[in-house]
């Protein structure tokens, strides 16, 4: 009888860091790039890099709210409209976990005697603001999944990656911000709307939507495999 139950005991921690892993791997890829940017304000006592903490910081939001969401519409507390609401927010915030990746231009600027070094820690950040992104549009795509078909589901996750690749230009190139939608909105529809004429926009938007898509296909492939050998 005790062996069973620590066959039993043991399966469960097993599942509860299967379950958990991918969030400790988040983690841990965070806690890298927080590191390297703490180890080079201590070598250099510059600040001029704290931007990235700030932006992998941003780029969490999207992740925390998706499985708010998915909390609450598991045990029933939202509705259809509540789901709703809940993605309209974490669409809103969603464009702040690629934004990372638009951080690398900073390195032309960096003295070549720490090029290696603000190389790695800002692809760290880049690589762990990505995969919490990814990672959030999974949770969301899974919940249409259960509420729609599952064409349906990729066509709305699709459409929130090419709205999300406009934001991330409109963030990097027009300087916006997702509190913009409540503290200035008037403006910053008419800053989209003008710019859907400027043709640099659109070939940015439409590269950096394929490659949102191609690298989302490739996390959703990943994880499904992952989740059949589970099972086996």
């Amino acid at each position: 009888m005790s062996c069973v139950f620590v066959f039993l005991f043991t399966l469960q921690n097993k599942v509860l860091f299967m379950i958990k892993s991918k969030i400790l791997l988040l983690f841990l890829l965070s806690g890298i790039g927080i590191v390297m940017l703490a180890g080079r304000i201590a070598l250099t006592g510059s600040l001029e890099h704290w931007g990235l903490f700030w932006n992998l910081f941003l780029a969490w939001l999207p992740l925390v709210c998706a499985y708010v969401t998915r909390q609450c519409w598991q045990r029933g507390l939202l509705n259809h409209y509540g789901f709703l609401a809940g993605m309209i927010l974490w669409l809103l915030l969603f464009p702040n976990a690629p934004y990372l990746i638009t951080d690398l231009i900073h390195l032309k600027e960096v003295p070549d005697y720490l090029l290696w070094y603000d190389s790695l820690m800002t692809f760290s950040f880049a690589l762990a603001g990505l995969l919490t992104g990814l990672y959030s549009v999974l949770m969301i795509h899974r919940l249409i999944e259960q509420m729609t078909h599952r064409i349906a589901a990729w066509v709305i996750i699709a459409g929130c990656l090419i709205l999300s690749s406009y934001g991330v230009y409109l963030g990097r190139f027009g300087r916006w911000n997702s509190w913009d939608v409540l503290t200035n909105p008037f403006y910053l529809v008419k800053y989209s709307v003008s710019n859907l004429h400027n043709p640099m926009a659109m070939k940015l938007t439409v590269t950096f939507s394929l490659a949102m898509l191609i690298m989302y296909i490739a996390f959703w492939i990943y994880t499904l495999k992952t989740k059949v050998e589970e099972n086996v």
